[in-house]
C-alpha cells in the first residue's frame, strides 16, 4: 500500500483521462471508499459515533508514525512588539523540537485582561503568517488572543534558503511539502506528523500566555490550514470548537486529480477506512466566536 501511495504522489498532477495508471488506481480507491461507506452507514447512535471517533484518532496517529515523544521547553522569545489601535502584534519565535524553530505572530487586545484564545494554522500562502493578518486583527479587536505561525517551507521557514534567489532551492511551499513528505515516507513516517506537532506546540505557546482563558480555546484554518485545524482539533482535547474552511473534499472526487500535498495524503489512508470531508458548512467563524465566548 505504501508503494501504491508513493506512485500516487508522483502521479497526482496527471489527469485521469490521460493516465491509465490513475484510472486503475482510482478503481482501487473507490472500492476502499465503498467499504468505508458501509461502516459509516452502520453508525446509528451517539455511542457508535463516539467509538468511531476513537478509532479514527488512533488510526491517524498510527498512520503518521505517532507524535514525537518530546516534553522539552518551548524556549519562546518575543522578538518585537507592535502596538496598534486597539490591539498589539507580537513577533514570536519558539522551538517545536530541539533546533526546529517556528516563527509566529500573536495578536491580542490592547486592554489588559484575560480573553479566549484562537489558534490559526496557515494554508498554502507563500508569504506565511501575514496572509491571515486581517482576520487575526479582527479577532483581536473583538476580544480574542490569536496565534498564527509559519508552516515548514513557508514564510520565514523556507527550507534550503538561498540568498541569491531570495527563496528556497526546493521551490514554493507546496513543493517543499512534497519534498519533506518523501523524506518522511522513507523513514516510515508522514509529514503530517511534524505539521500536527508544530500545531500542538503552537497551542502550547498560546495557552502559556497569561492573557488566555485556558478553557476557551478555538481553532480555525483555511485550505491547508483547514487540514491542520481538523487534525489538531480531533487529536487535542484542549480545542473546544473548530471552524474549518475550504478544506479538502472527499477522495471520491479528488483521487484522480491533484489531491493535496504530503500532510493531506499519506500511505494506507484509504485502505484504513478513512477519507477527507469538507466541514465548512457545519462550522462558521461566527459560531466559533459565539461558542468560545459562551464557554
Amino acid at each position: 500500500m505504501k508503494l501504491f501511495v508513493s506512485i500516487l504522489a508522483l502521479s497526482a498532477g496527471l489527469a485521469a483521462q490521460e493516465s491509465p495508471l490513475l484510472v486503475w488506481m482510482n478503481g482501487i480507491a473507490q472500492q476502499e471508499l465503498d467499504a468505508r461507506d458501509k461502516v459509516i452507514g452502520q453508525i446509528q447512535d451517539k455511542a457508535a459515533a463516539a467509538k468511531r471517533q476513537e478509532f479514527v484518532r488512533a488510526k491517524v496517529l498510527q498512520l503518521i508514525g505517532g507524535l514525537p515523544n518530546y516534553k522539552g521547553p518551548l524556549n519562546a522569545q518575543v522578538k518585537a512588539v507592535h502596538p496598534e489601535n486597539g490591539y498589539v502584534i507580537e513577533n514570536v519565535l519558539f522551538e517545536s523540537l530541539p533546533g526546529i524553530f517556528v516563527t509566529g505572530n500573536l495578536y491580542r487586545p490592547s486592554a489588559p485582561g484575560r480573553y479566549p484564545g484562537i489558534l490559526i494554522p496557515l494554508g498554502h500562502w507563500e508569504e506565511g503568517k501575514p496572509a491571515v493578518q486581517r482576520m487575526a486583527t479582527n479577532f483581536a479587536l473583538k476580544g480574542f488572543v490569536v496565534f498564527t505561525y509559519d508552516p515548514l517551507g513557508q514564510g520565514e521557514r523556507q527550507q534550503a534558503y538561498d540568498w541569491r534567489i531570495g527563496g528556497g532551492l526546493g521551490g514554493p511551499g507546496t513543493t517543499q511539502h512534497f519534498m519533506a513528505g518523501t523524506q518522511s515516507i522513507l523513514m516510515g513516517q508522514s509529514f503530517a506528523r511534524y505539521r500536527i506537532w508544530d500545531a500542538k506546540r503552537a497551542l502550547d505557546y498560546l495557552m502559556s500566555r497569561p492573557e488566555v482563558e485556558q478553557e476557551k480555546i478555538g481553532c480555525t484554518g483555511c485550505s491547508g490550514g483547514g487540514t491542520l485545524a481538523t487534525y489538531i482539533s480531533a487529536l487535542d482535547p484542549r480545542i473546544k470548537v473548530a471552524a474549518v474552511s475550504c478544506f479538502m473534499q472527499s477522495f471520491r472526487s479528488l483521487f484522480t486529480a491533484a489531491i493535496g500535498d504530503s500532510e493531506q495524503s499519506f500511505p494506507d489512508f484509504l485502505a484504513s477506512g478513512l477519507d477527507e470531508n469538507r466541514l465548512r458548512r457545519k462550522f462558521r467563524a461566527k459560531a466559533l466566536a459565539h461558542h468560545i465566548h459562551q464557554g
